[in-house]
């Protein structure tokens, strides 16, 4: 039985998204898709626009049949640690078959390649990344220089360039970290990957494009002017079965921006030091300091962000370290996790009636416990893994007071969803 794995943030799932599920179950003839989504938070290091639930019955509305959380540590983490825990998470589920995710570049064999080098890491290549770092250079670019100047002596054709330019955008680097994790865990999954079409990451929403940006769409949802507007938005970009969904939550105002979290990020910057900041994740003793000097004079974190860029600091990397600082994730933490394969659980959000039999192989084939119920948690999982769990839960009920229309309350009282 052939089972495609999918990880995703569907921040949010647009068009794009439910063509690539789709097109990847034909593809690997998969009888069903598990995807190990983004909880509240996203990699790209700010809280996502609509809330896991909103995702959930999204995803299962355009094909998934299975939605797992990635835990907090992991969702929010560099993509390395993003992809690393994802895929771990699916290779410890012991019964998924293929991994299928979109890319620029739609070649698999030359990110296999690129992947199968970075697992490798050879001795040249972590000297020079060593070497680019410590001067300041940002670690995406410091990467790619790193491995031109360790490879270019070997190689020198057109195939290097190729290799090369697949570090330089945003999914590409995702599949080669993916395809990095699967040999790293010596992993069965095989992947597969389909070439993106329409908007790239990062860019606006296309005229003659169905296939959006997640960014793109975040962008016009929170500029349309009238339900004009956003009506013709979700006709255009957001699938059928989950445009009353978006309507819904976009009327009731149950969405997020990272600006929402301002005060409670002020409120923790009033009461810490630098030495305390720089325990957490990505936050350097350097970075500390010159957060400590500007957070009183700006009114937002977008003008906090703007405040605090550098050369040798990307902006998601500023937003990861500021969402790493209000969430309290601390880098000792992250090591312990990493030492025991990062994702140490798997929580279910969603899955549909049809799914049981898939419900049931991974129950017995799992290598790591399977949550339905959080009452129960503590009682089936590591000391570790509860404290992983739980880091989860109280980010997800942080995110809830800031969302206007919306109950806050206990992750304790949220239903899974079932279609």
């Amino acid at each position: 039985m052939h089972i495609l794995g999918v990880i995703a943030e569907f921040n949010p799932l647009h068009t794009g998204h439910e063509y690539l599920i789709r097109h990847l179950r034909l593809e690997t003839g998969a009888k069903y898709c598990v995807v190990v989504m983004s909880g509240d938070y996203v990699q790209r290091g700010e809280p996502a626009f609509f809330s896991k639930s909103l995702r959930t019955m999204s995803a299962l509305l355009s094909g998934a049949d299975l939605v797992l959380e990635l835990p907090l540590s992991v969702a929010t983490g560099s993509a390395e640690y993003f992809a690393e825990g994802a895929i771990s998470l699916l290779h410890r589920l012991g019964c998924v078959t293929h991994l299928g995710f979109g890319s620029e570049s739609g070649d698999i064999q030359a990110l296999l390649s690129a992947g199968k080098l970075l697992s490798a890491e050879p001795e040249n290549y972590r000297s020079l990344l060593q070497e680019n770092l410590k001067k300041g250079t940002n670690f995406p670019k410091a990467r790619y220089e790193a491995l031109s100047a360790s490879l270019t002596s070997q190689r020198r054709d057109q195939d290097f360039s190729a290799f090369l330019s697949l570090l330089s955008t945003p999914n590409n680097i995702l599949g080669t970290e993916y395809c990095k994790a699967l040999y790293k865990l010596e992993s069965s999954i095989r992947p597969v990957t389909l070439k993106r079409l329409g908007a790239g990451y990062h860019e606006d929403l296309p005229e003659a494009s169905v296939y959006a940006s997640a960014s793109g769409l975040r962008k016009v949802l929170l500029s349309a002017q009238t339900s004009d507007d956003t009506e013709t938005l979700l006709q255009s970009y957001v699938p059928k079965d989950c445009r009353s969904l978006y309507r819904d939550a976009l009327q009731q105002k149950q969405y997020v921006t990272f600006n929402d979290f301002y005060l409670p990020l002020y409120h923790t910057l009033q009461y810490t030091d630098a030495a305390s900041l720089a325990r957490f994740q990505d936050v350097t003793p350097e970075f500390a300091e010159r957060l400590l000097n500007q957070f009183r004079q700006c009114s937002c974190i977008t003008e906090l962000c703007d405040a605090l860029k550098s050369k040798n600091l990307t902006a998601a990397r500023i937003r990861r370290s500021l969402l790493h600082i209000l969430l309290r994730q601390s880098k000792d933490t992250l090591t312990v996790e990493k030492e025991q394969g990062l994702s140490l659980y798997a929580r279910i959000l969603g899955f549909r009636r049809e799914a049981g039999p898939l419900l049931s192989e991974i129950d017995r084939r799992a290598s790591i416990p399977l949550v339905s119920k959080l009452a129960d948690a503590s009682k089936t999982l590591s000391p570790l893994a509860f404290a992983q769990l739980e880091q989860t839960r109280k980010a997800s009920e942080l995110y809830r007071t800031a969302m206007s229309g919306a109950k806050s309350g206990s992750e304790y009282a949220q239903r899974i969803i079932i279609l």
